[in-house]
């Protein structure tokens, strides 16, 4: 990428400073997301004995929550013109909602779940555009598509790597408990009794009690693990400068000469 003509990631990108945090943020707070993501159904299902679509609709709080925060978020920076107030936010909030899920056991109901997760949604939701946001702003325009692309690569691999790392955490630590409940028994014979108590397809699985509360407090082991992800992308946000946002009706008349055949010269101050 150094050496290349045309590079698909421009090397000298790292040399800004709000691309640089802005794109680790969103990695850190990706990896923590996704792990979540990807470990709730597996909790509503074995802890709380629904089944898969259930479990599937009962993330929803979360989605409203993630969905409606980026909206507001995104009209209190346009109307405000500061994003970094809203970053801490998210993440603060993030960690909040983590946190609360971290206490959870095979007791919750899907109610005292809901709002947790709609709490953890509020969180995400700012941080799904306003890292975006930060590198668009600090960079030529005429960088624009390799910097946006570049913040959906970074948070693309750290969910790749939040769910790899955590579900080998998650299942070392079942394949620990499930040993010492009774010996011989690991992961992958409990998924076999799983599938033979399942009703039908689709069904929820019926667990002994001792599994079901061993599942969910490995589970809610995994979120508090976390927290550490969570509080290293907080480091991370306070580090990225708080830049004015650009004015957008300056960028389309540069946009509109450089169409005509007049050279623009895109700033590069903030690099």
């Amino acid at each position: 990428e150094r050496f290349a003509s045309d590079p698909i990631l421009p090397l000298d990108l790292f040399k800004n400073r709000v691309f640089t945090t802005s794109n680790l943020a969103g990695f850190l707070v990706s990896m923590s997301f996704m792990s979540t993501v990807a470990f709730l159904p597996l909790f509503m299902q074995i802890g709380q004995g629904v089944n898969a679509t259930t479990s599937g609709l009962s993330t929803l709080p979360l989605m409203v929550g993630l969905m409606g925060m980026a909206i507001l978020s995104g009209r209190i920076v346009r109307k405000t013109g500061k994003y970094k107030g809203m970053m801490i936010f998210g993440v603060v909030v993030t960690a909040i909602g983590t946190w609360l899920l971290s206490q959870m056991d095979a007791d919750t109901s899907r109610a005292d779940l809901a709002w947790r997760m709609l709490i953890l949604g509020v969180g995400l939701g700012p941080g799904q555009s306003l890292f975006n946001l930060a590198v668009q702003n600090a960079t030529p325009m005429s960088r624009l598509g390799v910097v946006t692309s570049s913040n959906q690569f970074f948070r693309q691999i750290g969910s790749t790597i939040g769910v790899a790392l955590f579900g080998t955490l998650l299942t070392n630590s079942l394949n620990d408990k499930l040993g010492k409940v009774m010996p011989g028994v690991d992961i992958g014979k409990l998924q076999g009794m799983a599938l033979e108590s399942s009703a039908g397809v689709g069904a929820a699985p019926a667990m002994p009690e001792p599994f079901k509360i061993i599942i969910s407090d490995a589970i809610t082991g995994i979120f508090g693990m976390g927290l550490f992800v969570i509080a290293a992308a907080l480091l991370v946000v306070f580090f990225i400068p708080q830049l004015p946002l650009r004015d957008m009706g300056m960028m389309g008349a540069q946009a509109s000469k450089k169409e005509d055949g007049e050279t623009v010269i895109p700033s590069e101050a903030h690099l």
